[in-house]
């Protein structure tokens, strides 16, 4: 009888350890399917759209010259074009925010900016520019259900743990006569 309850602390303990071990994983790897991904600061320099006007660089864009455009790293493709377009985005350079609208247009579903010419642009604030935005990554789960169903996991999985490590523990106090039936 002794013997059998060893096993089921042992059984008991070594559940909850891996139970604990595991669950950290299991929860961050839903996190990375049920989040988006933000990007802060990406760089592009516009320095093709720089002219020298009199020692004084100033630019000028021609909003329909592609090369003044900024193409963000993660263009959207397939199913995000439609499912999961860029969003957040906000232009900036290391001292002064843009105006979406004014300073530049986003097309999301592209990840294409374009410049615009403006009083901020064609001060030579947009020399490099620092662009932040949200995307979804190739492993997203873009069904809103899904991902509501898949955030319960990890709190199923805990309860999961407790119900068999309590169930283990009364079988060892029920052996042990600290329960009586």
């Amino acid at each position: 009888m002794e013997n059998k309850n060893v096993n089921y602390l042992v059984m008991a303990f070594v559940f909850l350890i891996v139970g604990v071990a595991l669950i950290g994983t299991v929860a961050s790897e839903i996190n990375n399917r049920t989040d988006k991904t933000v990007i802060v600061d990406e760089s592009n320099s516009l320095i093709t759209c720089v002219v020298d006007s009199g020692g004084v660089f100033r630019f000028t864009i021609n909003e329909s010259d592609s090369a003044c455009n900024i193409t963000l790293a993660n263009v959207p493709t397939s199913w995000k074009i439609e499912d999961c377009p860029i969003t957040n985005v906000v232009v900036s350079n290391a001292t002064k925010a843009f105006t979406l609208g004014t300073d530049y247009e986003v097309f999301d579903s592209t990840g294409v900016i374009r410049m615009l010419n403006s009083t901020t642009t064609s001060l030579g604030y947009a020399n490099t520019t620092l662009v932040s935005y949200t995307y979804c990554a190739d492993d997203y789960l873009n069904s809103s259900w899904g991902r509501s169903v898949l955030l319960t996991v990890p709190g199923f999985f805990a309860l999961a743990l407790l119900g068999v490590s309590l169930w283990l523990f009364y079988l060892v106090f029920k052996s042990t006569g600290i329960i009586k039936q």
